[in-house]
C-alpha cells in the first residue's frame, strides 16, 4: 500500500527534518520549507525540525493553527510524541520520526492512526519503522550517541598507529581489518597496559584509552587492568 501524496512543510532548523524533507521529494510528495509557523495552516504533512530544547516552544506556536486531518511528525529522538500534547485539541495526528540507520527508523504515534501513516511514510523510504515507547527515549538517544563514540575511537586508533607506523593508509587498513583485534593484555611489565598508556603523548587519547580499557575489563573481567584503571583516576 503506497502512502498518498502530500504536500509537505518542514518547519525549523533542524538537518535532519531537511533530511527527511528531502527524502519525501524525491519519492513524490510536494515539500516546502517554511519560514512561519502561520504558513503550516493549509499543509497535510509538517515535519517540525527542532532540537529537544526548542521543540516545544515551536509545538506552541503551531497549536492555535492546527486542525483535524493534519499530521504533525518531529524528528527529535530524544522526545516522543508527547510533545505535541498541545495540538491534541485540534485533532492532528501526531507521530515521531528518526533514521537510526540507513534501514531503521524509531517511530511513535499516539494512536492506531498515527502508527499506521508513520510506518507508510518511513515505508516509502525503504525503512523499517521500529515503535520506541517515550519511557525508552533517553536510552535510545544515549545508546545512539555511544555508538557515535566508535567513529572517535578508531581516528584516535589510526592517529597511534600512523604515527608509529609512520603511513596512515596502513593505519586505515589496520583499523578496517577485522582479524586484527587485541585482548588486553598485562598491567605491567614490556609491552603492558601500563607502558601503552605511558607512550600516547596527546593527554585526552591517553584518558580515553585508560576509560576504555577499564570499561573493556570490566567486561571481560580482566580484574587486574581495571583495577589500575580506577587507581589511576584518583586524585
Amino acid at each position: 500500500m503506497q502512502a498518498p501524496r502530500l504536500r509537505v512543510g518542514v518547519l525549523g532548523e533542524d538537518p535532519e527534518g531537511h533530511r527527511l524533507g528531502r527524502s519525501l521529494a524525491e519519492v513524490g510528495h510536494t515539500v516546502d520549507m517554511l519560514e512561519d509557523p502561520e504558513a503550516a495552516a493549509d499543509l497535510e504533512l509538517v515535519i517540525v525540525s527542532a532540537s529537544a530544547a526548542d521543540l516545544p516552544a515551536l509545538v506552541e506556536q503551531l497549536s492555535a493553527r492546527a486542525r483535524r486531518g493534519q499530521i504533525y511528525l518531529h524528528t527529535c529522538l530524544a522526545l516522543g510524541v508527547q510533545v505535541f500534547d498541545p495540538l491534541e485539541p485540534s485533532g492532528a495526528v501526531v507521530v515521531a520520526a528518526h533514521p537510526l540507520s540507513k534501514r531503521l527508523w524509531a517511530v511513535g504515534a499516539a494512536d492506531e492512526l498515527g502508527e499506521t501513516i508513520v510506518e507508510l511514510l518511513v515505508g516509502e523510504l525503504g525503512g523499517n519503522a521500529l515503535v520506541v515507547s517515550e519511557t525508552q527515549r533517553a536510552r535510545l538517544a544515549a545508546g545512539m550517541t555511544y555508538a557515535g563514540f566508535i567513529e572517535t575511537v578508531r581516528k584516535d586508533a589510526v592517529t597511534l598507529l600512523a604515527e608509529a607506523l609512520g603511513n596512515v593508509d596502513h593505519a586505515q587498513e589496520i583499523v578496517d581489518s577485522p582479524g586484527t583485534r587485541r585482548a588486553l593484555g598485562p598491567v605491567a611489565g614490556p609491552g603492558g597496559v601500563v607502558d601503552q598508556q605511558k607512550a600516547i603523548e596527546d593527554p585526552g587519547l591517553a584518558r580515553a584509552f585508560r576509560e576504555l580499557a577499564r570499561r573493556t575489563a570490566e567486561l571481560t573481567r580482566v580484574d587486574d587492568v581495571e583495577l589500575w584503571a580506577i587507581q589511576e583516576e584518583r586524585p
